[in-house]
């Protein structure tokens, strides 16, 4: 397991306003962190989260590469998040920064200051 990812995927999950996406074979569900979950575990090489309407168990084993980008989303907006790939370079979880309303097309001063101090963190920490 790379380096600090349960410390990273730990705090992702307690961070509201932000989307959890996990990728599978032509499938993604969205999961909005709202409030604080239930439960975060680790237990082997699985994490377990748990929201009061929802949660994921992921196999960590299966995550080769974190990166954090930006990159354009819907029609003119741009999307800020950390990706958790596996061998394929395929993502495996996502952290959109913060939620994708999509009511805006740019993220204000706060949101980005959000995304770069995760990055400034953990960049060197996960690679």
């Amino acid at each position: 397991m790379l380096p600090n990812v349960q410390q990273l995927l730990g705090e992702l999950a307690r961070t509201p306003s932000l989307i959890c996406t996990v990728s599978r074979n032509g499938a993604v569900s969205e999961l909005f962190i709202d409030g604080e979950p239930q439960k975060v575990e680790f237990s082997g090489t699985w994490m377990t989260v748990e929201f009061s309407g929802w949660h994921i168990h992921v196999d960590l084993s299966t995550i080769v590469q974190i990166h954090f980008d930006e990159a354009q989303s819907h029609a003119d907006s741009m999307s800020a998040y950390v990706s958790f790939d596996d061998a394929e370079g395929k993502a495996v979880l996502r952290f959109y920064f913060p939620h994708s309303s999509h009511t805006y097309r740019t993220y204000t001063t706060e949101e980005l200051a959000l995304f770069e101090r995760f990055r400034e963190r953990y960049k060197r920490k996960v690679s």
